[in-house]
């Protein structure tokens, strides 16, 4: 089996078909009710379903694209560089620049061009670098759905025999909620985006100047 294709399936069904399948889930509810949607799902045929894998996987990306452009227009272009330009700074940084002189003859000062210097050497020992990265893009494409979430949840709270005042309640509190796990997933989505980012510097390191970047080639 390739490997290299079997990360790439991985990151497609984390990232991408994942949130798209949310996402449409949301848009059903919203759109035919609850009742409705569980009737649909129950009936659903295997055609049906692989069609519905299909669209989840064309919208996956627009989702992604959307959480990506929101949070680079509140954050800033480097918000999810921010682990390597800290890094860059520090002790670990000066280490890294010397020890690239020394290999390559060359100073290199932008810290995106070292980035993807130490991965071109350090990939082969740090494969669990696009599970981290795809884990970092699920959990930022969830705050998108999150927000689309509120969405059915109206529909859903409308839908209650129950007088206004407890629908405000309850649709009160489920967006507390909503909200709640939207930011446990900020708080996820930065923490792997760091683990894919600072462990290529450190392997980097850690793999002797005269050390081949492929295991295959000891």
């Amino acid at each position: 089996m390739d490997l290299s294709k079997l990360k790439i399936e991985v990151y497609d069904f984390l990232a991408v078909i994942i949130p798209g399948l949310l996402v449409i889930c949301e848009l059903a509810v919203t759109l035919k009710g609850w009742s409705a949607f569980l009737s649909h799902i129950e009936n659903l045929s295997a055609s049906g379903f692989t069609l519905l894998l299909l669209i989840s996987f064309a919208l996956g990306p627009i989702i992604q694209e959307l959480s990506d452009s929101g949070i680079k227009a509140w954050k800033g272009d480097r918000f999810f560089k921010s682990s390597r330009d800290k890094l860059w700074t520090s002790v670990t940084g000066e280490q890294v620049r010397s020890k690239i002189a020394a290999e390559s003859g060359r100073q290199l000062e932008n810290v995106d061009v070292a980035f993807d210097y130490c991965l071109t050497r350090a990939q082969a020992y740090f494969l669990k670098r696009d599970l981290f990265l795809a884990n970092s893009d699920l959990s930022r494409s969830t705050i998108v759905v999150c927000c689309f979430a509120v969405l059915p949840l109206a529909r859903i709270v409308l839908a209650l025999s129950m007088s206004w005042s407890c629908k405000a309640a309850v649709l009160v509190g489920c967006v507390a909620i909503i909200y709640l796990v939207a930011r446990l997933c900020w708080a996820r989505m930065k923490r792997f985006r760091k683990l894919s980012e600072t462990p290529v510097f450190h392997t980097y390191l850690a793999l002797p100047a005269s050390q081949k970047a492929d295991p295959a080639d000891k």
